[in-house]
C-alpha cells in the first residue's frame, strides 16, 4: 500500500517532470539528440509518477461507485500513456525522430481527464478544498487537447502539471479529520 506522503510526492512530481519536459521543448524546440531526449525522459518519468499518484489515490478516494469507475479509468490511461512512451522510445531508437502519432497520448489522457472529473469529489472528505484540484486540471487538459493553438495549449498544459503539484502539496499537509468535523472547513 501506497503511503500518502508517497502518493502527494509522486503526484508533485508527476506535475514537475512533466512541466520540465514541455518546458524543455518550448525552451529548445523539438530537438532530436541529447536535448530532445532529455525531454522526453522528464516527461515519462512524469507519466511514471502521475500513475504512482494515481494508484495511490484510490486510497483517499471516499469510496463511492463513480469515484472508484473514475480512478479506473484514469489509471487506464496512464497505461495508455506508458504505451505512448514505448511508441517513443521504439521510434526514437528506429528513426531518431518523435513519432508524429499522438493517438494514444490523447486517448491517455482523454481517460485521465474523465477520470479526474469522477474521482475529484470523493477526494473531499481527505483534502478538504483541495478535492477541486482535479478538476482545475481537468479545465487545463481539456484546454490543451481541444485548443492546439500557441501558447494556449501550452498554459492549458501548465495548468494540468500545476493542478497535480497542489495536489501532491495538499495530500502531503492533509490532517485527518476529527470525528463530524465538515470537511470543507
Amino acid at each position: 500500500m501506497m503511503s500518502s506522503s508517497r502518493t502527494g510526492l509522486a503526484a508533485i512530481l508527476a506535475g514537475l517532470l512533466i512541466f520540465a519536459g514541455q518546458a524543455g521543448e518550448l525552451v529548445f524546440g523539438s530537438s532530436s539528440g541529447f536535448e530532445g531526449a532529455l525531454e522526453i525522459g522528464l516527461w515519462s518519468t512524469g507519466a511514471a509518477a502521475l500513475g504512482a499518484a494515481l494508484w495511490g489515490l484510490r486510497h483517499l478516494i471516499a469510496g463511492s461507485r463513480l469515484g472508484r469507475m473514475g480512478i479506473r479509468l484514469a489509471l487506464a490511461g496512464f497505461v495508455f500513456l506508458v504505451l505512448f512512451v514505448i511508441q517513443i522510445v521504439i521510434e526514437l531508437t528506429r528513426t531518431g525522430d518523435v513519432p508524429n502519432n499522438f493517438l494514444l497520448f490523447a486517448i491517455g489522457f482523454l481517460l485521465v481527464l474523465v477520470g479526474q472529473l469522477l474521482f475529484a469529489r470523493d477526494l473531499r472528505p481527505a483534502l478538504a478544498r483541495a478535492w477541486v484540484l482535479p478538476i482545475v486540471g481537468v479545465v487545463g487538459l481539456v484546454v490543451a487537447l481541444t485548443l492546439d493553438i500557441d501558447p494556449i495549449h501550452d498554459i492549458g498544459l501548465f495548468v494540468l502539471e500545476g493542478a497535480w503539484v497542489g495536489l501532491g502539496v495538499a495530500i502531503l499537509a492533509r490532517r485527518p479529520l476529527a470525528a463530524g468535523q465538515d470537511p470543507a472547513s
